[in-house]
């Protein structure tokens, strides 16, 4: 399967699954608690939560644009796909 068969699936469940699952949940989460357990060995603070709470809170958001740069960026290399597998069509 090629990448943009690929993104023939991911574009069908819409842009707001994309950003808010891939940029909000994935992203965001995972990066989260992973930046926060190794600041926690690298600089620990007291409290700990609150280094961890503010991360929950930051990285989502962050998550949230990067995955719509990441869906905009996409979507216009599938429409350059498109148009080109178009005009190969048209010539035959």
């Amino acid at each position: 399967m090629s990448k943009y068969e690929k993104w023939q699936r991911t574009r069908a469940k819409g842009r707001a699954h994309f950003i808010w699952f891939n940029g909000f949940l994935v992203w965001g989460f995972t990066t989260a608690i992973t930046w926060s357990v190794i600041m926690s060995f690298i600089s620990p603070v007291d409290p700990w939560w609150l280094r961890f709470a503010i991360a929950l809170a930051a990285f989502p958001l962050g998550g949230l644009g990067w995955a719509a740069y990441v869906w905009k960026k996409s979507e216009a290399r599938y429409q350059q796909w498109q148009q080109e597998l178009d005009g190969e069509e048209s010539v035959r």
